[in-house]
């Protein structure tokens, strides 16, 4: 039973070794990836002593998935968490860097006296805040809520343009009017269900949990691996002997042969298999499988990707301010400035600087600045510099740059993306043998897209339940 995997990112190097793992022959797999690297967007390198990441730099430990898959690699003794000095976040207003609250878990506070002293908010926007009290919850039939209508609701407008927008922009680089809260943050719903109140829902979290995971974006349950997250594919790569690897081949049409998929492929002729996994964005996926399953196509297709760049700085010891001791900052849009995110790489992991020198990675583009990615190099780099002059004193030029750019890189999770991955997940079903992975469906994080690889992989050695449709 021969398997084909469309994509050497993450999601198609876990099927397989997942399969392995299993009892799949390895001669039976075939994996093909149309660049001429494995990884996708897990890429690191060395250069003039600094460790660099050019795309993800961590995962979540609260998202089981990646730290399993890690440890059964033998990893486990190359996890490395987030410095305790760096475990909190700051927010940009006007020209200061701000904490997050002490005590605010995703958006709303644990704690009431951080939030109420906290520069980020006026007084007129911490009152309203704290009329999330008084709210009731919203009635169970009101259909479905995006993530900027429902913070206006239930915090005001302040906390939206403050708080929640950059720091849910951190993560899924969005626009919150179009954030579908459902899809992206069915927890915080599932607050107002259970309590009415998310201030009465954080305390009680806080509570429960302890200071540090409720503290500002959890920076205490992130996790990397010494050495960079591309150890993460050596080692997959190393567990795949006599599996068929072929870089540099593009996946061309497909068609439905009895209980048959043939591919074909841009070098080596086309491969015929029983199982296929498209491991790959869902603009991708789809235009594989216009030509055999036209309605899914349509489905993936529709499923909306925003464009982000990454910009390593390096400094010389002496050069630039000490930075503040946090592992990074986060910008408003309504600051109006180039620069979404900074991470302070050097200060948030150890080993990735050499002694006395700054590592910084600074995030671009993303749903809401689109225009900056149509910027030359040198222009975007210009425009982040300045903006790092304005916020962090650094006017010194970088001893190393190097912009890393991921083009409709990342999913959107509109209005509506759960109903229309219910039809996704539907629709593959019906297809025997063909298995859909990547960040477009149930999550963005690298241990979201380990999840759908686990499970296509068990769903793969229990064979009797899939839907045969001919």
């Amino acid at each position: 039973m021969r398997t084909l995997i469309i994509g050497g990112g993450i999601g198609g190097l876990a099927l397989a070794f997942r399969l392995v793992q299993g009892g799949t022959p390895p001669a039976d797999i075939t994996i093909v990836e149309a660049a001429n690297r494995w990884g996708g967007l897990l890429q690191s390198s060395t250069q003039d002593g600094f460790l660099l990441e050019h795309g993800p730099d961590s995962i979540i430990r609260a998202k089981p998935a990646g730290v399993a898959l890690w440890r059964d690699l033998g990893l486990e003794s190359e996890f490395q968490a987030t410095e305790l000095g760096a475990r909190r976040a700051l927010i940009a207003r006007g020209n200061r860097l701000l904490p997050v609250p002490d005590g605010l878990y995703l958006l709303a506070p644990g704690r009431i006296r951080p939030f109420l002293t906290s520069p980020l908010l006026s007084w007129r926007g911490k009152l309203r805040a704290l009329g999330d009290l008084l709210i009731p919850r919203r009635s169970a039939d009101a259909g479905e809520e995006s993530l900027g209508a429902f913070v206006r609701r239930r915090l005001g407008r302040e906390v939206l343009e403050r708080i929640a927008q950059p720091l849910i922009g951190g993560i899924y680089t969005a626009d919150p009017e179009r954030l579908s809260l459902d899809a992206a943050m069915p927890q915080i719903a599932q607050w107002e269900r259970e309590h009415r109140s998310l201030i009465l829902a954080a305390r009680a979290r806080a509570r429960a949990t302890g200071a540090e995971e409720v503290a500002g974006a959890r920076y205490g349950q992130f996790v990397t691996l010494r050495g960079g997250l591309h150890r993460v594919v050596d080692a997959l790569l190393a567990r795949l002997a006599g599996v068929d690897l072929r870089l540099g081949t593009r996946a061309g049409v497909m068609a439905r042969h009895g209980g048959d998929w043939q591919i074909a492929l841009s070098a080596g002729g086309p491969v015929v298999a029983r199982r296929v996994a498209l491991a790959l964005p869902a603009w991708a996926a789809a235009d594989l499988l216009a030509p055999v399953a036209a309605r899914l196509a349509d489905d993936l297709a529709a499923i909306p990707y925003a464009g982000s760049a990454i910009l390593t700085l390096a400094f010389a010891p002496g050069t630039i301010p000490p930075l503040p001791a946090a592992a990074g900052f986060v910008v408003p849009a309504s600051e109006g400035r180039t620069v979404l995110a900074t991470t302070f790489m050097s200060t948030k992991y150890a080993g990735r600087a050499p002694a006395g020198h700054t590592l910084l990675r600074v995030f671009l583009g993303g749903a809401l600045q689109p225009e900056a990615l149509k910027l030359d190099d040198a222009d975007l780099t210009r425009r982040a510099l300045a903006d790092l002059r304005d916020l962090l004193g650094i006017a010194a030029p970088p001893t190393l740059a190097r912009l890393d750019r991921w083009p409709r890189s990342m999913a959107q999770f509109h209005l509506g993306h759960r109903a229309r991955v219910a039809r996704i997940r539907a629709a593959e079903a019906a297809h025997t043998g063909l298995a859909l992975i990547g960040n477009g469906y149930e999550g963005v994080g690298i241990p979201d897209v380990i999840a759908q690889a686990d499970a296509v992989a068990t769903r793969w050695r229990n064979p009797q339940q899939q839907v045969e449709t001919g």
